[in-house]
């Protein structure tokens, strides 16, 4: 079994070119389960012979997890230059401020996943000393933002559960 999944470079039924953004999101929901509960699994192995083995699985689980949340940056048409913090949409361009371009490629990346404000302040900020007030801020300026080149609707609000990206983005007429 250890031969086959190093032999992997997919897991089956998995297409790294399908352009269905749903299917996307999909995989990344996969991924992203497959990788915490190897954390899990990797915290409990401690010292074994197999933490090897295992430490090599994560990284190759954490590999496809990023190739498919670069496949959906690049279907959604939204690219963020982590350089200058400069959105581009649909021929558009909007200079953000670097909060706004972490938070928003933050939820890019975790498409249809709500979190919460002290979730957000920690994993898109690495900062959980803002208070839930100032998350909300940046989430309302950023939204006003992206009003700019027609991207208002993609920051979602899930009622009870936080704030997403859940909204289907357009280019060009086309529902992605």
């Amino acid at each position: 079994m250890r031969d086959t999944w190093r032999d992997w470079s997919e897991l089956p039924g998995e297409d790294l070119t399908t352009s269905a953004l749903p299917e996307v999101a999909g995989w990344i929901s996969i991924y992203e389960e497959l990788a915490s509960v190897l954390r899990s699994v990797i915290a409990r192995a401690n010292g074994s012979p197999e933490s090897g083995d295992l430490q090599r699985h994560l990284a190759w689980i954490e590999d496809r997890l990023a190739a498919w949340r670069d496949r959906h940056a690049e279907l959604a048409g939204v690219v963020i230059d982590p350089k200058d913090h400069t959105l581009t949409y649909a021929g558009k361009s909007l200079r953000l401020t670097r909060r706004e371009a972490h938070l928003l490629d933050f939820l890019l990346r975790h498409p249809r996943r709500p979190f919460t404000s002290k979730q957000l302040a920690t994993l898109a900020w690495q900062n959980s000393r803002l208070s839930d007030a100032q998350v909300r801020t940046y989430i309302m300026r950023l939204r006003s933002r992206l009003r700019e080149i027609g991207l208002e609707h993609v920051i979602t609000v899930v009622r009870n559960r936080g704030y997403g990206v859940t909204a289907p983005l357009v280019v060009g007429g086309v529902s992605l």
